[in-house]
């Protein structure tokens, strides 16, 4: 017992192998818990993986980092099920050292380790995480982005300059919103005087070429694909909605991220002594890094707000990236005691709450089929349905499968799911899969998928999608019924499906007898 104290003592003396014991344990946790609740990939896992396959410089919905990242841990890890859960943590990690290294600058040491453990009461860095997407990704590249702009400005080294560059553009390839960041940070860099004296030395310009170099490839990819990106943003963005969306939606925006913050204000109280918190003191003028920590905090926010006050339907997962520095902004204004008694009682909040969020997780990964008697994605029977539209073609078909036709999530599952990992023709529509040419489906033959009923897709019901007049070769096979994987009284999902035979020009497969 007097060893395993200590081993404690030396650990809270030592707040960097704190911060590391933290780290690793978020990372295992959060990995390996979610591949015991979660038999099937997500959707947007699915997505990137689609899309990863092809390594592509572009999709017709968001910059390719996201499938890039999954395709790359694919091939590392032999194509383990934990590999899009580990991608997401892995994401989060490099955040919470981001602001890790962040808060060493601008705090005491002890003090940024709390400013990070607060972002455990924020739901974008735990609950939502598994689902690894460009949402996920930004949290990574915004935390990387804000440290190297910090380091940049103030210590003016060139290859923070260069980096900062890189980081941009690796946010702008995650998802495009990161514009929202880099405009606040280009303000803040006009307007502050100690930043804004870097203008008239080399490392901001190094950084534009820097930045500029590395999208030149997916700039080239936009205009030769008519910005499909942009298309889908807009479709997505067009909403007429109610005469009073005008005041509503950014008031939904202002109260969803309220609630979302909440908990990390929550989280600090047992900081707070006897006494209610000290405001720090307003420095005139105010310092660049008080600056800086008001400008990555609020700045993007307020920016999101001007979007939703623009008519714009706001999603609220869209603000993902926003809060990764709002626990050191809280230490900051506050100035919280961070003294042994004080932080012992933060110890037990904060433990209490990443063992309740981590719960809460498994409880409604696992209890909601049942409660509710519909089903997640996460229950999809995709391996069932991969093993099945498969094993028929190989009973017809020597060559293997290598084309399959239909909504991302179906398709997508059939592709993923067995070693082979086939080519996806998105909805039949050869524009924004452009990876596949017509002549070789022709030649080669497809699997034709779409959903009739449960399967969580766009595109459903009893009348065959627009895109089987395509391919009136097409052999319309009986309807799957397969059962989600969950006990719990669901129903099950109602699949179409069609086989198209190889052609009998060129050097078509040979049909089993």
């Amino acid at each position: 017992m007097l060893i395993i104290r200590s081993g404690i003592t030396r650990i809270a003396s030592h707040p960097s192998y704190l911060f590391w014991s933290f780290a690793v344990a978020h990372l295992l946790l959060w990995t390996i818990i979610p591949t015991f609740v979660s038999p099937n990939a997500p959707l947007d896992v699915i997505e990137g993986y689609v899309w990863g396959h092809e390594w592509l410089w572009g999709t017709y919905k968001h910059p390719p980092m996201q499938a890039w990242w999954l395709e790359t841990l694919t091939l590392l890890t032999g194509q383990a099920p934990w590999t899009h859960f580990l991608a997401s943590q892995i994401a989060v990690v490099i955040a919470f050292w981001a602001v890790w290294q962040t808060g060493r600058r601008l705090v005491s040491e002890r003090a940024a380790l709390v400013g990070v453990l607060l972002l455990e009461g924020i739901v974008y860095y735990n609950f939502t995480s598994p689902e690894f997407n460009p949402n996920v990704l930004q949290l990574a590249f915004w935390a990387l982005i804000s440290l190297f702009f910090h380091r940049a400005v103030k210590d003016n080294r060139t290859v923070d300059w260069m980096l900062l560059g890189l980081w941009s553009a690796c946010g702008l390839y995650s998802k495009y919103s990161t514009v929202l960041l880099l405009a606040v940070l280009g303000l803040l860099m006009v307007l502050h005087p100690e930043s804004r004296r870097r203008l008239a030395d080399k490392g901001p310009y190094i950084y534009v070429l820097v930045l500029f170099l590395l999208c030149v490839p997916h700039l080239i990819w936009l205009f030769d694909n008519d910005f499909l990106p942009i298309a889908y943003i807009k479709s997505r963005m067009h909403d007429a909605g109610a005469a009073d969306e005008f005041v509503m939606r950014p008031l939904r925006v202002i109260v969803s991220q309220a609630l979302v913050v909440l908990p990390t204000l929550l989280l600090l109280l047992p900081l707070s002594g006897r006494r209610i918190f000290t405001l720090a003191k307003i420095e005139q003028p105010l310092s660049f890094n008080r600056y800086f920590l008001n400008a990555v905090v609020f700045g993007p926010f307020l920016l999101l707000l001007l979007v939703a006050l623009s008519g714009v339907r706001v999603h609220d997962m869209w603000a993902t990236p926003l809060w990764g520095y709002a626990g050191l902004w809280l230490i900051d204004r506050l100035r919280p005691e961070i003294l042994s008694n004080a932080l012992h009682r933060f110890a037990y909040g904060w433990a209490a709450t990443f063992i309740l969020i981590l719960t809460a997780y498994v409880g409604t990964t696992i209890f909601y089929p049942y409660a509710t008697h519909s089903s997640l994605r996460v229950y999809f029977p995709g391996k069932a349905l991969s093993k099945t539209v498969i094993g028929v073609w190989n009973q017809h078909y020597q060559e293997p499968l290598r084309y399959v036709i239909g909504d991302t999530w179906l398709a997508g599952n059939i592709a993923y799911y067995p070693p082979g990992r086939q080519h996806v023709l998105i909805d039949g529509n050869y524009k924004i899969s452009p990876w596949i040419k017509p002549e070789d489906v022709e030649q080669q033959g497809a699997i034709l998928v779409w959903c009739i009923e449960n399967c969580a897709c766009h595109n459903k019901g009893e009348v065959k999608p627009q895109f089987i007049q395509d391919f009136p070769q097409a052999q319309v096979q009986q309807p799957l019924v397969l059962r989600r994987q969950t006990s719990a009284d669901v129903p099950p999902v109602k699949i179409g499906w069609a086989i198209l035979p190889p052609s009998s020009r060129g050097a078509p497969a040979q049909q089993k007898r």
